[in-house]
């Protein structure tokens, strides 16, 4: 209750303590994106050329799709 009445004492106290923690709460939300990687990756072949295209992907992930790209519907290994 002290803390309240100190943050209601003055208009500059109150508009201090809200910058702070809109500050505060922009940091978090950034760390919150940082931590939530959207992966994405996306590969299709155009005449004899491959287009890859990679947002926050690991290499692991840039593998994959090219492997499941390369095989056709079949299973099998498509021309290249």
């Amino acid at each position: 209750m002290e803390f309240l009445r100190f943050i209601l004492s003055s208009f500059w106290v109150w508009l201090g303590f809200v910058i702070l923690l809109s500050m505060i709460g922009g940091g978090v939300l950034e760390l919150v994106k940082a931590c939530k990687r959207n992966r994405k990756v996306t590969a299709y072949q155009i005449g004899t050329r491959w287009r890859v295209e990679i947002e926050n992907a690991s290499g692991d992930d840039v593998r994959g799709v090219m492997v499941s790209a390369a095989y056709g519907h079949g299973g099998e290994e498509a021309e290249t």
